[in-house]
């Protein structure tokens, strides 16, 4: 391994530009992006040329040839996650990939076994794990502040928030919607939060019902999560829309817990909604504001802990996780995704989809 992490890119989406790049960039004093592929080689020559990145292939195998990298981040749409993540690992390099890790769990623990014969890291970046509201909350739970953990709910609902500048829409090449776009988000949250138990079952529902009409509405590319506009933007054409935009679901847990769930890009709501929220014995926790609620002696008692502000908003935890990996490659971290947490989420993921076609509850394990 070379003094300085050798980095290479596959993707040079919204996520790459705004996100990964700029903090692969911070840690230059470890690691230097040597390269960047996408299968629209102008694009990825633009962007090399704008960020100062040495080689740009229109190919991510030739990539992955040419160059000795020690790590590649994957930044493409779900459907070519695990191609990609596998061929990297074999390639010799520890992979960084985009959530969800795939379009499946059979995929995943594909990703996983090819990692641990490789010897290498495979870490799937749930960003959210690495903002102050969710470290805060992670050691409410620690300390034993709600007890014995037995509901929780989760909404990330947009009004009209369907991504369009990328693949999102297409089930060719996403597998899903927003239950694969912002429930994996919400969905490993909880899970973490709540010891990781063990997905039993789950019943669910998934609908299509605006994002396939041509509305003709102004909509912005901040409504659908990218904050800082988009560079570099493909046609869209809602009849393209072949995934859910909205879906809900009630997944049954080990140990008794039960989580409700709804997320959507685009439904009929005054503004968007947005939050998770536990029950415990012992007091209650919501995430957004995160706030405990608990008793103290005979009083009720709200206590909102005073977080530091997140520099890059909801994009700050993917800049922390390029400090986070390099520090895990050097062994001075153990990584904190791991892939039981991860196989967990995918399991339900599977599971929504399988019930919401199948009209029933279905059971994961």
């Amino acid at each position: 391994m070379a003094s300085k992490l050798q980095v290479g890119i596959i993707g040079t989406g919204m996520i790459a530009v705004q996100a990964h790049i700029p903090g692969w960039k911070e840690q230059a004093s470890e690691a230097d992006i040597a390269g960047i592929a996408d299968v629209l080689e102008d694009r990825a020559k633009s962007v090399a040329d704008r960020e100062g990145i040495a080689r740009a292939y229109g190919d991510w195998r030739k990539m992955l040839k040419e160059l000795q990298l020690d790590v590649v981040i994957v930044c493409t749409p779900n459907s070519y996650h695990a191609e990609q993540t596998i061929a990297s690992l074999q390639a010799g390099a520890h992979v960084l990939c985009e959530k969800p890790a795939a379009t499946s769990h059979k995929e995943a623990v594909a990703m996983f076994d090819a990692a641990a014969k490789a010897g290498k890291h495979l870490f799937i970046g749930q960003s959210g794990r690495f903002l102050h509201r969710a470290r805060a909350a992670k050691e409410i739970v620690d300390a034993g502040r709600l007890g014995e953990m037995y509901f929780a709910e989760t909404t990330g609902m947009r009004r009209r928030g369907i991504p369009k500048w990328g693949q999102f829409h297409m089930k060719q090449h996403s597998a899903g919607g927003p239950v694969l776009d912002l429930g994996v988000h919400a969905i490993d949250m909880l899970y973490w939060l709540m010891g990781n138990p063990k997905v039993l079952a789950v019943s669910s529902a998934a609908y299509t019902k605006i994002g396939n009409r041509d509305e003709k509405i102004f909509t912005s590319d901040q409504d659908s999560g990218a904050f800082e506009g988009v560079v570099n933007r493909r046609p869209y054409d809602h009849r393209d829309f072949t995934v859910e935009d909205m879906a809900a679901g009630f997944i049954r847990l080990a140990g008794g817990a039960t989580i409700q769930f709804k997320t959507s890009w685009a439904a009929n709501i005054p503004k968007p909604l947005g939050g998770s929220m536990i029950l415990g014995t012992e007091g209650g926790m919501t995430l957004d504001p995160l706030t405990l609620a608990t008793n103290v002696g005979s009083y009720q008692t709200n206590i909102e802990p005073q977080l530091p502000d997140e520099p890059h908003g909801w994009f700050t935890g993917q800049r922390r996780e390029a400090a986070h990996f390099v520090n895990v490659i050097r062994g001075r971290e153990e990584l904190l995704v791991r892939r039981d947490e991860v196989l967990n989420v995918m399991k339900t993921l599977d599971a929504l989809y399988r019930s919401s076609q199948e009209g029933r509850e279905v059971r994961a394990d």
